[in-house]
This record gives C-alpha cells, structure tokens and sequence, in this order.
C-alpha cells in the first residue's frame, strides 16, 4: 500500500502540483513585463522564442544548451518557427553563430502584448529521468497548444535527450574568433598526446571553498582535512585514467582553481587558460570567464573519451556529459 501510495503522490504531484507552481511562477515574476499597450506581434507563424534575458536564473551553459536543443527539436517536429533571444549575460552572437539554421531574432520582433504574447515556464531536473522528461513534454505540448503568436520559453527543458548532439551541431557553430582559440587548444592537446587527448572533469561547488555559485541551498564547504583527502582521492583517480590511456594527454576541468592548481604536480596533465566561473553568477559580461566556459565546452567536445570524477559530496554536473554527446565520445562516470 504505500509503494502505491507515493506513486499515487507523485502523480499528483507530477499532474498538478508542478502545473501550478509553473503558472505561479509566470504570474509573480514574468507577466508583469506584458502589458495591453507594448506593441502587437507581427510575426503569422507561430514563434517558440527561447528567452535568456536575465528575467530569471537560466542556469550554466550546458543547461541553456540543452533548452535550445530540446525546444528546436520540439519546434522542427511541428512546423513552429524557432527563434533564440540570448541577451544575458552576453549576447550569444558573440560566441556561437547559427549554422544550418537561423535561429536569430531582432528585439524589436519580440512582442510582449499580453494579446499576441504569453511567456512559459517549465523547471526541469538537473539530469532528468523517463518520467520526468514525459512531464516536460506534455506541458510544452500543452503550453505551445495557447492560441498565441509567441510563446517565450523560459526553461531547462531536456526530454530530447537523444537528438541533443545533432540539434547543437545544426543550430550553432563557433564565432570565428573563438574557433581560432579552439583550433590553437585543440591542435596542442594533440600534438602533446600524440594525435588525442582524454577529458577528465570534476565540479565541487562549495566544497573547496573557491567557488561560488548561487543555488537555493546554503553553501556548504568541508573542514580543511577533509577537503585534503578529497583532493588526493581526486588525484589518485587521475594517476588511474592515466595509467589506462599512458600515451595521451589528459585535459582536465573543473570549478576548482585548487584542484586545477594541485593536478598541475603531473606531467601529463594539461589545462585550458582562463579564469574560472559561472554563467549565472558573473558579474555584467565578465568576457574572460564566458570565453573560458566556452573554451573548455569546445574543446572538450573534440576528446577522444570523457572521465567525470564524482566522490563524497561532488556535484553530478552535465557540462562534460553535453560536450560528449556532441563531439560522439564515450562518456564515463568515476564514482569512489
């Protein structure tokens, strides 16, 4: 009885709960920017405009790429037409260009008439599991079904798990100038790996104590003895990876300039340049550190195979999980 109990509960949970709280969501803090007087929607075909303009915390940059990738999937499956307005912190313009399809809109084609206009909000799990993807479906299925011209997409969504490498490979391509940083990374990974390099990454958060990133939880970093045993547990596991690919360089990222600065004892351990930080955390454009994100996802995306170290208290992330999925490597969790 009560394993059909909690069943019971998360359906309801699923099927009504979560409906309200987006709705309340859009109520309390993204329809007060819609009024009857801004200026009527000239677009005939039915827009899904995924919104980044800083109206809300839209998460790091594997996050809002895989939002992208889902709603362009979503869209191209029924005919609507799939616009990208990415303003904050930075426009995306600036680092990703579109490729095989334009996904640009001028601001002054957003309407935010509360006739032609409705923006929606959907929360998504961090990785996501079947049933919550099916939830995420059938509320944007439910939502894009609203008698209006644009639909502004506020989420996380995820649930096109499986087409997310082909969607980003279709909708973005590198700005040239960062492509060129790319290629320079690239090319000395695999000059130093004898043709391939293997990607190590790992993300503490707060554990460490030097980084910080806004969540709704409290910080929580470990005592010092404690953060000296994860670190060389960490270490131990990289001397392991190594040991099974001796002949390739292992790039390394991470959230922890500690952990970066402790790896550098090891010969065959390399790092990108740049200083370290998060997307939604950043102050204004803060270019050095978004140019850093998006170098380490680029380049992790032409490694060979991908290691993801998770030990007590480490964050499952999705940022190295996304760049193998896109540039078709294998991709394997280390737990200890």
């Amino acid at each position: 009885m009560s394993a059909l109990f909690r069943r019971l509960k998360a359906a309801v949970n699923y099927g009504f709960f979560s409906e309200h709280r987006f709705r309340r969501y859009v109520r309390r803090h993204l329809l007060p920017y819609y009024t009857d007087e801004a200026p009527r929607a000239r677009n005939e075909r039915k827009q899904v405009i995924c919104m980044f303009d800083g109206r809300k915390r839209h998460g790091g940059l594997a996050d809002r790429l895989r939002a992208m990738a889902t709603a362009y999937c979503f869209c191209r499956d029924r005919g609507l037409d799939f616009r990208i307005h990415f303003v904050h912190p930075f426009r995306l313009e600036e680092y990703l260009e579109p490729n095989r399809y334009d996904w640009r809109i001028d601001p002054a084609e957003i309407s935010y008439n509360r006739l032609d206009a409705r923006p929606v909000y959907i929360a998504a799990q961090s990785l996501g599991d079947e049933r919550d993807f099916r939830f995420q479906r059938r509320m944007t299925e439910k939502f894009c079904e609203a008698r209006y011209r644009q639909l502004h997409l506020y989420s996380n969504i995820c649930f096109e798990e499986a087409r997310f490498g082909d969607a980003c490979r279709e909708l973005f391509r590198p700005a040239p100038w960062l492509q060129q940083l790319v290629d320079e990374q690239t090319a000395a990974l695999r000059t130093q790996g004898g043709g391939g390099f293997v990607a190590v990454s790992s993300r503490f958060l707060e554990l460490l104590g030097d980084f910080n990133e806004h969540r709704d939880r409290a910080a929580r970093g470990l005592p010092p003895a404690e953060q000296e045993r994860l670190l060389e547990s960490c270490c131990r596991q990289l001397e392991k990876i190594h040991a099974a690919h001796p002949d390739e360089a292992l790039l390394v990222t991470s959230d922890s300039t500690r952990f970066l600065e402790r790896v550098r004892r090891y010969d065959f351990v390399r790092e990108l340049p740049g200083r370290i930080g998060h997307m939604d955390v950043a102050a204004g454009d803060d270019r050095e550190v978004h140019t850093k994100t998006f170098l380490d996802f680029l380049v992790l995306c032409e490694a060979r195979s991908h290691y993801y170290l998770v030990g007590p208290g480490m964050y499952r992330g999705n940022f190295s999980r996304r760049a193998a999925q896109i540039g078709g490597a294998p991709f394997r969790e280390v737990i200890f």
